[in-house]
């Protein structure tokens, strides 16, 4: 259970450090699709591409914590599903502290930290032998892993409440299987849509 509290920990101690100001309040809604596969880090990215198509989904919401000039500094808050066939269904939920650049009127990248909980389900049927000698499907719920996440994003304005993204991340799942495979790593690309909820 102790991994279930990371997420948790993580989010308050945001929430509670937050200032009183109109600032720090939440400013926008963001849906993103696409692609993830396992590969090794960064190196790994461009399997992206061409092999198996395991579809990622994320949504959310986000605040500005502060601006200066061309500078930002936002956190988002994150639910999203991915599915890899014949391994599991992963149900990720985390939040990211992210840098964004705004490198011209229209267009501005981001660098975005994020830490959370993500709920792991078998993909596959599981089986046990019972005491009269046959199997018996077992109902599993999934087990609870932590997750932690490093990507890079580009963003368009198409018009002052409308953005779309194009995301790279790396995902890191564990303990995945802690004889072999204690960390899981996910290559992650996602193109998405940010609706703002205040006015420019």
């Amino acid at each position: 259970m102790c991994l279930k509290k990371i997420l948790v920990i993580n989010i308050l101690c945001g929430l509670l450090h937050l200032p009183v100001s109109k600032a720090q309040v939440f400013s926008s809604l963001h849906i993103e699709s696409g692609n993830a596969i396992t590969a090794l880090p960064f190196v790994g990215a461009p399997q992206l591409f061409y092999t198996n198509y395991h579809p990622s989904i994320t949504v959310g919401t986000g605040l500005v914590w502060k601006t200066a000039g061309k500078h930002a500094w936002e956190q988002s808050f994150n639910l999203g599903y991915i599915y890899h066939r014949f391994v599991q269904h992963s149900i990720p939920l985390y939040t990211e502290t992210i840098y964004r650049l705004e490198t011209g009127k229209k267009f501005s990248l981001g660098a975005h930290l994020g830490l959370g909980y993500l709920h792991s389900i078998p993909a596959t049927d599981r089986f046990e032998l019972s005491a009269d000698g046959e199997y018996k499907k077992i109902t599993n719920l999934g087990r609870a892993q932590g997750m932690a996440r490093l990507s890079f994003s580009g963003r368009y304005k198409i018009n002052s409440t409308w953005h779309t993204t194009l995301t790279y991340g790396v995902l890191m799942q564990g303990p995945f299987v802690r004889s072999y495979v204690p960390l899981l790593p996910y290559n992650i690309i996602q193109l998405g849509v940010h609706k703002s909820l205040t006015r420019a």
